[in-house]
């Protein structure tokens, strides 16, 4: 099966230069007893737009096509050589139909997008050899994409655990959690209610509209973010495979206070975990992208087996690994395989 080890060989690779790739966070656990039979390549936010509305948002940084095109290139070629062992994710957010400004409605401005970024959508949509056939969910600032027939992008999935005594992995955007969050409150009920959707079938389980509204209660349409623009990461490990700890950068969920901001949406994952449980689904990792900062958050079940929340960052923005590094433009994905989950930053172009 296809390991870390050949995932960040084609990583390094593609991005040769010092500093190229980096380890942002690593956690295994054969606790986690994840989905085995192939490696899972998650990426993040890109909240593509044309060039024209892009230079609209000067401060957002809309500058990750160069990266990404590295990046989906060298991933078609990984993946045609390892048939079957690979899938690829687009978590959301891929496009930002919030911020387009030709007021054309959402099929239109996403044809504008789409043009403007052809070759990037392509290597996404495509299978292999041309492109890595990604599965892509519809985030909120386009979640049109989960209506547009064209798209049908999913607003979540399972993957799903052939070993009963295994744990199942939930991918979603995780624009819910910010919901949720924003009546404390509500969390178990909300996070009930859409494990009771998922039970039943239903196929809106997000009431987008209701969300959209709520998260940006106050703001202007189409304007404020959601999520951080600026981030700091931990402290940068070398690429290394050869790593002494099981565990690195990874929070503790259970240390100091749960509020804390580095541990944001893990009490709402932690909830919806328990209520996804009770209707047949052991939902030990949950991969998110929505609030553009990369980390893992470790906690446990109630039966004592972990339950990790792997935020997948952003390929919008900047961040820095710590106070006296440089900033430099996002480039963050998570990966998975056997029972190991890893953030990855990719590329290392200082802010001009």
């Amino acid at each position: 099966m296809l390991n870390h080890q050949k995932v960040l060989e084609t990583l390094k690779s593609a991005f040769p230069y010092d500093r190229g790739v980096s380890l942002v966070a690593r956690y295994a656990d054969s606790q986690l007893q994840l989905p085995g039979g192939r490696a899972h390549i998650f990426i993040g936010d890109c909240h593509m737009l044309n060039k024209q509305d892009a230079e609209a948002y000067p401060s957002y940084r809309f500058l990750q096509d160069r990266d990404l095109r590295t990046l989906l290139i060298g991933l078609t070629t990984l993946k045609k050589d390892s048939p079957g062992q690979l899938k690829i994710w687009h978590l959301g957010d891929l496009f930002d139909i919030w911020r387009a400004r030709g007021g054309l409605g959402p099929a239109t401005e996403v044809g504008r997008i789409t043009e403007a970024h052809s070759e990037i959508c392509d290597l996404l949509t495509y299978g292999a050899p041309n492109g890595v056939g990604a599965q892509i969910l519809a985030g909120n600032h386009d979640y049109e994409l989960y209506k547009l027939p064209e798209w049908q992008a999913a607003r979540y999935r399972i993957i799903e655990n052939e070993n009963p005594d295994g744990g199942d992995v939930l991918v979603l955007h995780g624009d819910i959690f910010e919901w949720i969050e924003r009546l404390p409150d509500k969390v178990q009920e909300r996070a009930v209610q859409f494990a009771t959707g998922h039970a039943a079938g239903k196929i809106d389980l997000f009431n987008e509209e209701a969300a959209v509204a709520e998260i940006n209660r106050g703001l202007k349409t189409g304007d404020a973010p959601i999520g951080k623009f600026q981030t700091n990461l931990s402290s940068e490990i070398s690429n290394t495979t050869d790593f002494q700890s099981a565990a690195i950068n990874v929070i503790n969920a259970a240390a100091g206070e749960e509020s804390a901001p580095n541990k944001l949406f893990f009490t709402a994952a932690f909830e919806l975990s328990k209520a996804m449980r009770e209707r047949g689904h052991d939902i030990r990792l949950m991969v998110i992208g929505h609030t553009h900062w990369a980390r893992i958050v470790r906690g446990k079940t109630f039966e004592g087996k972990p339950f990790v929340l792997m935020d997948c960052g952003a390929w919008i923005g900047y961040c820095r690994f710590g106070q006296n590094e440089p900033w430099i433009h996002n480039g963050q994905i998570g990966v998975i395989a056997d029972n190991e989950v890893r953030l990855y930053q990719i590329g290392w172009r200082p802010l001009s």
